[in-house]
């Protein structure tokens, strides 16, 4: 079972695990040829939620989408009927899989996934300030939001603040992961494979970096 990027970032996510999609927030035609019969939705911002991509989906494609309750309200009112209102915290089987919803903390509602096939764990998340309080014990791989590096974006806050400069970093750090915690989450949870996600654009050298300094370090 391997975990696939479509396309990560700030313009557009879309991810696949074996049958299920993970969010349709890219255009239908980059989607289409990924096409499968669930699609797992996190939260309602536009690059995760695209309410053309996801009717185009429904139109030419048997699919079911599985999303939190007001994302649900959404899919209604574009007039899809196949969907499963999902909650944080219960198990569901969808197709060959067990999939658990868990709490992200973004600054809309928004949920990650623990994904169970046979004896094979994934944990999915990204949007998320923090993984405090969550789990993922010796799962077999992860996909984590590694969105800026912490270090770097505090001095590039500082120098903004110095210039009287304005800067979105204030904002990512408080709705998004650090490389640093996910590596920290992945270390402390045992996790076999970390594979990068939702990489910000303003850290990305230090980000890549500490990744490739800790797949060095477990010989990944």
């Amino acid at each position: 079972m391997t975990f696939k990027i479509i396309e990560t970032g700030s313009s557009g996510n879309g991810f696949l695990y074996g049958d299920l999609m993970i969010d349709a927030g890219l255009p239908y035609s980059k989607l289409k040829d990924y096409a499968t019969p669930y699609v797992l939705l996190t939260h309602c911002h536009g690059d995760h939620f695209n309410s053309d991509t996801i009717r185009a989906l429904a139109i030419n494609h048997d699919v079911t989408f599985y999303a939190l309750p007001y994302l649900c309200e959404k899919i209604a009112r574009i007039g899809i009927k196949s969907y499963v209102e999902i909650e944080a915290g219960k198990v569901y089987q969808i197709g060959d899989y067990k999939v658990s919803p868990v709490i992200a903390y973004h600054d809309v509602e928004n949920v990650g996934f623990r994904i169970m096939h046979g004896n094979i764990k994934h944990f999915h998340i990204t949007d998320t300030s923090t993984l405090e309080g969550i789990t993922a014990r010796n799962y077999t791989s992860a996909s984590i939001e590694c969105n800026h590096c912490e270090v770097e974006a505090l001095k590039l806050i500082e120098e903004a603040k110095e210039s009287g400069e304005f800067t979105h970093l204030i904002g990512t750090m408080n709705s998004h992961l650090s490389v640093q915690k996910a590596i920290e989450f992945v270390k402390e949870n045992s996790i076999k494979k970390l594979t990068p996600i939702h990489i910000g654009a303003s850290t990305s050298k230090q980000v890549l970096a500490a990744i490739k300094s800790y797949q060095s370090s477990v010989g990944d």
